[in-house]
């Protein structure tokens, strides 16, 4: 077992302690919507924390807090749009009831709380900690109110409009642990680059889900989701503003490819493995599918 693996081992046994030492979260300990993601944040966590020297139960305290908010997000957006699944399994609302869900996941943000507070780290980092995670909160919250807001019909900000809904709603998240470790390994000066590269590349991945909920090929889905709900989906957007699908694709290829060059020029001034986890894990995880030939009809929102 290499070292990363094993801890990732100790990331899922952290996380599933943190579940059954609260009364309430242990009769979800072995939910399988807990447990069959790509691990893609902690994986970002323990590489960002080693590059920047951060030690191992540091790190993983990072990585714990964020996948509790993580976990947190999705089981309300869930209960928003009210999906039935989610990685092929049955979402919290819909196996334990809305109430419960709602619930749930308010427990898990104050869970996320709870390790930053119990962390061996400094009280000053504590409360740098705590107000990261705060603000993390705060702007997704923000984020999913302009998603269920947002404006479709002005053509020339709907990339504006569209980044900044997505960079708050998902980009929060996914830049807390690269600001948390920066905060902490005391580089400062490191904070902005690493915030505005990881919202770009949330900004990215939020593309390719759009794109695999266009297609109908969303891993766990059935169907198209955003189209069912009403939500700011990018391809269904343009495709209906009288965008022909292969312009389309196209289009928002190039716009997703502005993003992630705009991040890697970002981290040429960073520490040397900022730029292979971008390019070794990171940019792979986010990479769009061409048009497939065989499927140039697709849905269309009304």
């Amino acid at each position: 077992m290499d070292l990363k693996t094993s801890a990732l081992s100790r990331l899922e046994r952290q996380l599933r302690a943190c579940f059954l030492s609260d009364s309430t979260l242990a009769d979800f300990s072995d939910d399988p919507y807990f447990w069959s993601g790509q691990n893609i944040r902690g994986k970002i966590c323990l590489d960002l924390g080693a590059a920047y020297e951060i030690p191992e139960d540091t790190i993983l305290d990072i990585a714990a807090s964020t996948q509790l908010l993580h976990d947190a997000s999705l089981i309300h957006d869930d209960l928003i749009d009210e999906d039935t699944k989610r990685r092929g399994c049955a979402t919290i609302w819909k196996k334990y009831g809305k109430a419960k869900a709602l619930l749930i996941g308010d427990l898990l943000i104050s869970k996320a709380y709870e390790i930053a507070i119990d962390s061996k780290v400094s009280d000053a980092t504590k409360v740098h900690w705590t107000s990261e995670i705060s603000a993390a909160v705060s702007s997704a919250v923000s984020g999913a109110v302009a998603e269920l807001e947002f404006d479709a019909h002005n053509k020339r900000l709907i990339l504006e409009n569209y980044y900044r809904m997505a960079s708050r709603k998902t980009g929060a998240l996914f830049a807390l642990p690269a600001r948390c470790i920066a905060l902490i390994s005391n580089q400062i000066g490191d904070v902005d680059r690493l915030n505005t590269i990881f919202l770009n590349l949330a900004v990215a991945y939020q593309i390719k889900d759009d794109q695999s909920d266009f297609l109908g090929t969303k891993s766990g889905r059935e169907g198209s989701s955003d189209l069912k709900n009403g939500r700011p989906n990018l391809y269904h957007i343009l495709t209906n503003n009288s965008m022909s699908t292969d312009k389309c694709f196209d289009y928002i290829n190039d716009y997703q490819q502005s993003l992630v060059a705009d991040s890697v020029q970002l981290a040429d001034s960073l520490p040397n493995q900022v730029c292979v986890i971008l390019k070794e894990l990171l940019i792979p995880f986010i990479e769009l599918k061409p048009l497939p030939s065989s499927n140039r009809k697709l849905p269309v929102s009304s």
